[in-house]
C-alpha cells in the first residue's frame, strides 16, 4: 500500500475516533497500539465500504487461517456481591499463525465486543497460552460483564509484520452466553392460547429472543404423538400460519418478542414442543444454536385449556432430532 494510501486510512480512522497510528503509519505497519476499552464515536466506515463497523473489522483482513475463535470459552465469578455475582469474566481462546520475523513489540491478539442492549465498542486484549504441535499460537483474552450477560464479539491479531488480521464470523460476529438460556430465548406460557383437540393443534404461542442480529434463526420443533413423528416449524410473516413472525422490540435489554399461530390439522391429545433459536445463519457463519426446552422437560399442551402443562420429563433428545 503506498504511504498516500497510508495516510488516508489513518486520517479515516482518526474521523471515525480511533486512536492515532503512530509513526509505523509511514513505514508500510499500520498498527494499533490499543486501551483495555474504547468507544467508536461513528459506527460508519467514511469509505462507504462497510456499514456499521467497528474498528476491527474496518481495519482488519478477513482471514480464519490467522486469527480464528476457536468455539472454546468457560466464566467465572471475578466480583461478588450481597445478591450474589456481580462481575463474570468471560474467557475466550483464540488461535493464531505467527509470522516469521515479526516486530514482537507490535504483536497484539485480542477480541472487540458488545452487549446486545449495549453497542459500546469495547476491546479486551489477550495473553498468550501456549504454542500448539503445528506452530499455532493460543491466546486467552478475557471480558468482563456484569450479571452474567450475553457477549457478541469478533477476533483480531496483529501479527507485527504490518497486518491485522480478523475472524468476526463472516460479519455475523461470534456469541456467547455465560448465564441461563433464557437470556437468548424463553417462551412465554403466560401468553399462549393454543389448544389441542379433535380436530389439531390451534392457537398461538409467544417468545421473546435476544436480538443478536437482524438475521436469525427461530424454529419451533414439536410432535403430536410422542415423538414417532416431528415437525419443524421455521419463521415467516404476520398471517401465515406455523410460521414465527416478530410482533415487537422492548425499549430495553436489547430484546424482541414473536409470535407464530399454530394450525396443525389432526386428532391428537397433546402437543409437545421446544423452540430453539439460531445465530449466524447467513454468509456461512459458524451457526450458535440455543434452546428452550423447558428444562430438559419440553412444553405440553394438552386438551382444550388455554395455559400449557408442564410434563414430565422426555428421554428424546430435541436438539438431537432436530439435525
Amino acid at each position: 500500500m503506498s504511504d498516500s494510501k497510508l495516510f488516508e486510512a489513518a486520517l479515516a480512522r482518526l474521523r471515525r475516533g480511533i486512536p492515532a497510528i503512530g509513526s509505523a503509519a509511514l513505514t508500510g505497519s499500520v498498527l494499533l497500539t490499543l486501551p483495555a476499552q474504547i468507544a467508536c464515536v461513528d459506527a460508519t466506515d467514511p469509505t462507504g465500504t462497510i456499514e456499521s463497523a467497528d474498528w476491527a473489522q474496518y481495519e482488519g483482513i478477513r482471514n480464519t487461517t490467522m486469527v480464528s475463535y476457536t468455539g472454546s470459552w468457560w466464566s467465572d465469578c471475578s466480583a461478588n456481591t450481597r445478591f450474589g455475582c456481580g462481575i463474570v469474566a468471560v474467557h475466550l481462546k483464540l488461535k493464531v499463525k505467527p509470522v516469521v520475523n515479526a516486530d514482537l513489540n507490535w504483536k497484539r491478539v485480542g477480541v472487540v465486543y458488545h452487549l446486545p442492549d449495549d453497542t459500546t465498542e469495547r476491546t479486551a486484549l489477550g495473553a498468550y497460552a501456549g504454542t500448539a504441535p503445528d506452530g499455532s499460537e493460543e491466546w486467552q483474552v478475557t471480558v468482563q460483564v456484569s450479571g452474567s450477560q450475553v457477549v457478541l464479539f469478533d477476533a483480531w491479531y496483529q501479527d507485527g509484520a504490518g497486518h491485522t488480521w480478523l475472524d468476526d464470523n463472516q460479519g455475523e460476529l461470534h456469541v456467547v452466553n455465560p448465564g441461563p438460556a433464557y437470556q437468548i430465548i424463553r417462551v412465554e406460557p403466560w401468553l399462549n392460547t393454543a389448544t389441542v383437540d379433535g380436530t389439531g393443534v390451534h392457537g398461538q404461542l409467544s417468545i421473546q429472543v435476544a436480538n443478536l442480529d437482524y438475521d436469525k434463526g427461530i424454529e419451533i420443533v414439536g410432535t403430536t404423538d410422542g415423538w414417532n413423528t416431528i415437525q419443524h416449524f421455521g419463521m415467516g410473516a404476520p398471517g401465515q400460519k406455523n410460521a414465527w413472525y416478530w410482533t415487537e422490540s422492548f425499549p430495553y435489554g436489547g430484546r424482541e418478542r414473536w409470535k407464530i399461530d399454530l394450525d396443525i390439522p389432526g386428532a391428537a391429545s397433546k402437543f409437545e414442543y421446544a423452540v430453539v433459536y439460531r445465530h449466524g445463519v447467513v454468509n456461512g457463519a459458524r451457526t450458535t444454536e440455543f434452546w428452550d426446552n423447558n428444562g430438559f422437560a419440553n412444553y405440553v399442551i394438552t386438551g382444550a385449556i388455554n395455559a400449557p402443562v408442564v410434563a414430565a420429563p422426555t428421554t428424546v433428545s430435541l436438539e438431537a432430532a432436530a439435525q
